[in-house]
């Protein structure tokens, strides 16, 4: 429907008018009804005499870039005429489609000139010491066997242009090599491949690559007087590409102060603070002490013989959190000489345990942060000798402190979920039309992505912070055939009790791409477009 025609128009615009004409030369007495197939098919309006308002309902239809199925807006015109409301149908459509009784069929393409980038990704490699960047780009020329140039930018500024031969309906990789001394190609904003040759789709003609690293550090705040092994697993960490940015404070100091300020996660190492921190996801380890609103209760401390207690992993496979927390651990018996006893008085998922008491606990507290809890001081363990101690640490960064998004490419009508840590406060999505929505902050959270192109998020943090998010959804692949055939067979039978007005005429109906609007009145409107 976006392809433009000849003339310039879109062949929904061109589709648009046709009808238009056809229901203002229709005489007075008839009347329209409008069903539109996008996503879903759905009927706008009914039985409507009044040619204005008609036109009115018909001029608001707008372009959906999902994949529609004309067989269901076929059926759901079948139903209309089988209860008497319609007498005639058309359709105005730019693919083939085979035609049998009850519906006339009229083609609104004039063009068939498309090409499309139907994927593209980055590669860092070295040969002989020597570091490069590649860059590749898979070109489909739907429509002839063409010479193409394909343009790639890094943020905004072309780096190169690659052309080459390319076949009907044939992926063909445009690659660009470049020596990438010092690192220049390394660090970007966006990346982006455009066809420059001109067609009649330029929304498939173009696909970014989004960077998303500067959105990706933990701040972390280590309250401990023996910090050693949360400051050598989190540089690990770091190490191993998970951005982390520590500090580390001992409790005397933090006592004195008015609490942590600003930071994604608090561990609390030994220490059990008077209140929680009320902006970040905390850590407890080893706690002797209850605190407020922290879901479970300090009962005693325990301190068994040698060689101590072997605590194992729990069986809570079907937890989601438990999931989460261990994913790609060994989970290896952790031996523990001295432990505490609490008492749960929240809902949380076990991770570890012992006689079915609770050694490593996690979920929301009463301030409805995200909270982990080891009841064991690291010390009087071996867990920080195994290798499960540095997986499971980068696990509770994840969960403590999602990254909001894994992903920054998608197709139109993908679903994107968001994971939203617990400082967020708001989040505003501005789609490639412009247009704002709005998302809650708490848990999951979906989003339909119902245009071409970039999307642009913010989610504002506790402490004056914001994180900017872009993501690109690209064309969706059926829709980029610019002549497409449909291998089915559509009928209407039309019911004899359907009312007829006092003049013939030829209904109509709008289509493109798949297809496709009815208009039934004596007349229904079908189209691959939504309202």
């Amino acid at each position: 429907m976006e392809m433009l025609n000849s003339d310039g128009s879109t062949r929904l615009e061109s589709a648009k008018k046709e009808i238009s004409d056809l229901v203002d030369k229709a005489s007075n007495g008839s009347t329209f009804t409008l069903v539109v197939s996008g996503s879903n098919s759905r009927t706008l309006c009914q039985n409507i005499q009044d040619k204005d308002v008609f036109n009115s309902i018909l001029n608001r239809v707008d372009i959906d870039y999902s994949e529609s199925s004309l067989e269901n807006a076929i059926s759901l015109a079948q139903s209309i005429s089988s209860n008497g409301k319609g007498s005639h149908f058309s359709l105005f459509t730019d693919k083939e489609v085979k035609i049998g009784e009850g519906i006339e069929t009229y083609n609104v393409a004039d063009t068939n000139n498309n090409y499309a980038i139907s994927d593209f990704r980055v590669n860092n490699f070295k040969e002989e010491d020597v570091a490069y960047v590649l860059y590749e780009a898979d070109i489909v020329s739907y429509s002839e066997d063409a010479s193409l140039e394909v343009e790639f930018f890094l943020d905004d500024k072309s780096i190169g242009k690659v052309s080459q031969d390319v076949k009907q309906n044939e992926v063909t990789t445009f690659s660009l090599k470049l020596e990438n001394a010092n690192d220049a190609y390394t660090n970007f904003s966006s990346l982006k491949a455009v066809i420059n040759n001109e067609d009649y789709l330029k929304e498939d003609s173009e696909y970014i690559i989004y960077n998303s690293e500067d959105f990706d550090t933990t701040e972390i705040l280590i309250v401990s007087n023996s910090p050693f092994y949360f400051e050598s697993v989190f540089n690990a960490l770091n190490s191993n590409n998970i951005k982390i940015e520590y500090q580390t404070v001992t409790p005397a100091t933090y006592s004195m102060s008015a609490g942590s300020v600003g930071y994604d996660i608090v561990v609390f190492d030994g220490y059990a603070p008077e209140a929680l921190p009320v902006d970040s996801a905390v850590w407890l380890f080893n706690c002797g002490d209850s605190i407020p609103n922290s879901g479970f209760y300090f009962q005693k401390e325990y301190t068994v013989a040698d060689p101590g207690i072997k605590a194992s992993y729990a069986n809570n496979n079907d937890d989601l959190l438990y999931q989460e927390l261990t994913k790609n651990l060994v989970k290896r018996d952790i031996t523990i000489k001295t432990y505490l006893r609490y008492t749960l008085n929240s809902k949380f998922t076990t991770i570890l345990s012992y006689d079915n008491l609770p050694f490593i606990f996690a979920g929301r507290n009463g301030f409805n942060q995200k909270e982990i809890v080891f009841n064991f001081d690291l010390h009087n363990s071996n867990f920080p000798l195994l290798a499960d101690f540095i997986i499971l640490m980068r696990n509770c960064i994840r969960y403590s402190n999602p990254s909001i998004l894994d992903k920054f490419n998608y197709k139109s009508h993908d679903d994107v979920v968001f994971t939203f840590p617990d400082t967020a406060l708001s989040c505003e999505i501005t789609t490639p039309s412009g247009a704002k929505d709005y998302l809650s902050t708490s848990d999951l959270q979906s989003y339909t992505l119902d245009e071409v192109g970039t999307y642009s998020i913010t989610v504002e943090l506790a402490n004056n912070k914001t994180r900017k998010i872009n993501i690109f959804s690209s064309f969706p692949v059926n829709e980029r055939v610019p002549v497409s055939v449909d291998e089915n067979t559509y009928s209407i039978i039309v019911s004899a009790d359907a009312p007829k007005a006092d003049f013939v005429f030829n209904a109509l109906l709008s289509t493109l791409i798949v297809a496709l609007i009815l208009l039934l009145a004596d007349w229904m409107l079908y189209s691959h477009e939504q309202f």
